[in-house]
């Protein structure tokens, strides 16, 4: 079985602690998934123990991460439907005056778009 090395430190397992939490879920609960005890889990956070090519597959589901992100901690741009989501979610508790300039320079974003393509 091949398995995932962390490199720089310790940004791997930071970015899956960090995932984890995102999502709210405990280290025993994802141990569980994975069928792994808790400090295996914390081992792998803090970058103690290798993850398994099958194990980091599973915990890019459990997270809703793409393995790229979990890897290398780049996040592809979403498309569609995802950013539409991104979007609601980035904007959400703005005030209305907030929501207005964020809609103008949705505008001026579209504009000078256009005008780069003529």
């Amino acid at each position: 079985m091949s398995d995932v090395m962390s490199s720089g430190g310790n940004d791997f397992g930071d970015r899956l602690r960090q995932a984890r939490e995102y999502v709210g879920l405990s280290q025993e609960e994802v141990a569980t998934v994975l069928g792994l005890s808790r400090p295996s889990i914390t081992n792998i956070e803090l970058g103690a123990r290798k993850v398994e090519a099958t194990e980091l597959g599973k915990l890019a589901k459990l997270y809703r991460r793409t393995l790229e992100y979990l890897l290398t901690g780049v996040e592809p741009a979403p498309s569609g439907p995802e950013q539409l989501a991104f979007l609601a979610r980035a904007v959400k508790g703005l005030s209305d005056k907030d929501l207005e300039e964020v809609a103008r320079f949705a505008e001026f974003l579209k504009q000078s778009s256009r005008n780069r393509r003529e």
